[in-house]
């Protein structure tokens, strides 16, 4: 049974709440407000926190910021609880580390809808995925918030196994490669590279079809992302080739592609880094990354392609 805990100095909105989660069937604990809530917290290791906005000692806020810190409570769902529903304070309460936002009165099905969402949410953020044996997007949005709240200096590369779709489809009959197999290869490159390297704080995480984004520190992403290229066309390549037409296996010009005009597999990599940027938010990190993997992309062949300008997102 899922463990709600409640930090709200209105002893009104927190016995009502617990008579609520109660009939639902949820057990809870209430957490004192101030400076002693965040340790009660970390004792307990509740499920879903719900944390009133606006308390005497520490804000919601703060206390946002505290737990997305924390190595124990990081990955939690928090539901912050206000009077207030403008726009801003909603967004300012996402950045800060809040998964969501109730108003108060809280309404029961408004309660419970979130609730629900959230704890099942929370099962699939830490469900690996049974092909790659990776994390999915959700939980990397978390570690990559984590670390921002830490001030941790990190780089995330999105990765795309471009044009395997036409590798995968190049076969007839019982020739060519699957596409399964495929995405296992290459989350089995990303192992490789990582051994190869020695670059063991690495998080690694497949978020569908042929796309990867790994969390590496600063100072080791360049290194990473040359050898993932590197092995990528000197050995992967070369063993999917095998086992497809022989057209595929030496792309005649610059713009690598096949006689029949398919294009070759290629590893375009876009990398987000905060050496000389401040990012306040996973989501702001990936809207970058957006932008230099399209950049990535447009190389006719394997590459990465590094976002180098100071603008804070």
């Amino acid at each position: 049974m899922s463990t709600i805990a409640i930090v709200d100095d209105d002893i009104t909105v927190s016995e009502n709440l617990k008579q609520k989660l109660s009939e639902a069937g949820y057990q809870y604990t209430a957490v004192s407000k101030g400076v002693r809530a965040f340790e009660m917290l970390k004792e307990a290791r509740p499920d879903l926190i719900m944390v009133d906005l606006m308390m005497s000692e520490v804000s919601g806020f703060r206390l946002c910021r505290m737990i997305r810190r924390d190595p124990l409570l990081y990955t939690v769902p928090v539901i912050v609880l206000s009077v207030a529903e403008d726009e801003p304070e909603v967004l300012h309460c996402m950045e800060q580390g809040a998964d969501d936002f109730l108003v108060k009165p809280i309404g029961p099905q408004e309660l419970m809808r979130k609730v629900n969402g959230l704890l099942l949410s929370r099962e699939t953020v830490v469900k690996r995925d049974p092909l790659t044996g990776m994390l999915g997007m959700e939980a990397v949005k978390r570690e990559i918030n984590h670390k921002l709240a830490r001030g941790e200096a990190i780089a995330t590369c999105y990765i795309e196994a471009a044009n395997v779709r036409e590798l995968a489809r190049a076969g007839t009959g019982n020739t060519g490669v699957r596409l399964d197999e495929l995405v296992r290869d290459l989350a089995q490159l990303v192992r490789e590279v990582k051994e190869e390297q020695q670059v063991y704080e690495v998080f690694a995480g497949y978020v569908g079809a042929a796309h990867f984004v790994l969390i590496l520190n600063l100072d080791e992403y360049e290194r990473f992302c040359k050898r993932l290229v590197d092995k990528f066309d000197s050995e992967y390549v070369p063993r999917w080739q095998q086992d497809v037409p022989r057209a595929y296996l030496n792309p005649p010009n610059s713009a690598r592609r096949d006689p029949a005009g398919r294009p070759a597999p290629k590893l375009s990599i876009g990398v987000a880094h905060t050496q000389f940027r401040k990012y306040s938010s996973a989501d702001k990190m990936f809207q970058v990354l957006a932008e230099v993997q399209r950049k990535a992309l447009e190389s006719p062949s394997s590459s990465y392609f590094v976002d180098r300008r100071r603008m804070d997102r």
